[in-house]
């Protein structure tokens, strides 16, 4: 069951711990240290993207003051922001071979590892006969038939499990604004090709946002998406493909491309998800002088900024650091492998937009 009600259900605990009767004599302090261990596993190069890894950051700050505003020790979080895959790999076979207790006797009573991107679900070839009874594995932006395969292949049962938070409703809103800014605003503007620039490759990487099946779906065959990936498993999300300069770099290049292309064919219209790229993308739009009519950009995983209105820069934000804090409190409460498989919300408590004025259909 979703907790969304836990703080006010935490008021009580901190209204009586400033309303004790009389004096009572201190229990003896024990270190014998938290019983349960998170560690949660960053893209090479993706913290600070301001977007979507930021905001699994916040998730886990905010289950780390938990333990604060409840005076108890449930929790240890750690994480890994590696330079590059390799790193990631040996970090991880050391975490795996190693449940004690850092600065106090014992185990941890049980684990979770947090892989934050679909690809790293590779990295469990190397710690699946390292990882005890006891712990379990949650991959972000999966579903449930990936996590059955990667439970399959790894051998790790009813121990592995999947969150996700699709973006399909705010992707129907976009396709509602092209089809209703092709006949209002310009008789000359057209849908025909839309690029959407991705961060991986898509054949390697399975994107489940649904924001590809939900344009199909809703655009027909008048649409094409053109799709690109500017970085690699090799690049690591830090460099593009071939590693000749930065995923910034390159993403500032590509919406130069983009306009061009954009003033000369009608076709307006591109969805970005470039994680830390996406920053690129915004530093040529502060370039441009005026209001850029030439191009309106659906930026995915990425906050608002004073672009928004006066360049046409929409923005999905999906709050995994919530769903996330939400999961291990779930979690946490469940005997070892009788978490769900997987959970993916759908509905708006879990993501924002500006898509807000657009009618629904």
């Amino acid at each position: 069951m979703i907790r969304r009600l836990l703080p006010l259900l935490l008021l009580p605990v901190l209204l009586l711990s400033g309303c004790k009767k009389e004096p009572v004599d201190p229990e003896p302090e024990t270190d014998d240290g938290a019983p349960i261990e998170i560690m949660v596993v960053f893209a090479p190069g993706q913290l600070g993207d301001r977007g979507y890894a930021d905001d699994v950051m916040d998730g886990i700050n905010s289950l780390d003051i938990f333990d604060d505003i409840t005076e108890t020790d449930t929790l240890d979080i750690r994480f890994l922001t590696p330079l590059n895959v390799e790193e990631a790999r040996s970090a991880i076979v050391e975490w795996a071979e190693s449940p004690s207790h850092p600065f106090s006797p014992g185990e941890y009573e049980r684990r979770l590892l947090v892989l934050t991107e679909p690809f790293m679900a590779g990295l469990l070839s190397d710690v699946k006969d390292k990882l005890r009874p006891a712990d379990e594995v949650l991959l972000l932006k999966l579903e449930e038939e990936d996590i059955a395969q990667i439970a399959n292949q790894f051998g790790l049962g009813n121990r592995v499990h999947g969150l996700n938070i699709s973006a399909a409703t705010p992707a129907v809103k976009f396709c509602q604004y092209m089809r209703l800014a092709d006949t209002d605003d310009d008789p000359h503007t057209n849908h025909l090709f839309v690029p959407f620039l991705r961060l991986y490759d898509n054949k390697q990487y399975p994107y489940r946002d649904g924001i590809v099946e939900t344009v199909e779906k809703e655009m027909g065959d008048g649409t094409q998406l053109l799709l690109y990936n500017l970085s690699d498993q090799e690049g690591e999300g830090i460099y593009t493909e071939g590693s000749t300069q930065t995923i910034i770099e390159a993403a500032f290049e590509w919406a130069s491309m983009v306009k061009a292309s954009a003033e000369s064919s009608g076709c307006p219209y591109v969805i970005v998800d470039l994680g830390a790229g996406n920053a690129g993308w915004d530093y040529f739009l502060l370039g441009e002088s005026g209001i850029w009519d030439g191009c309106v950009t659906l930026m995915l995983d990425s906050i608002s900024n004073t672009l928004s209105l006066a360049m046409k820069r929409f923005y999905i934000k999906r709050h995994f650091g919530m769903a996330l804090m939400y999961w291990v409190y779930d979690w946490w409460d469940k005997p070892v492998g009788e978490m769900d498989r997987q959970v993916t919300h759908t509905d708006s408590f879990w993501y924002e937009d500006n898509l807000y004025y657009i009618e629904q259909g």
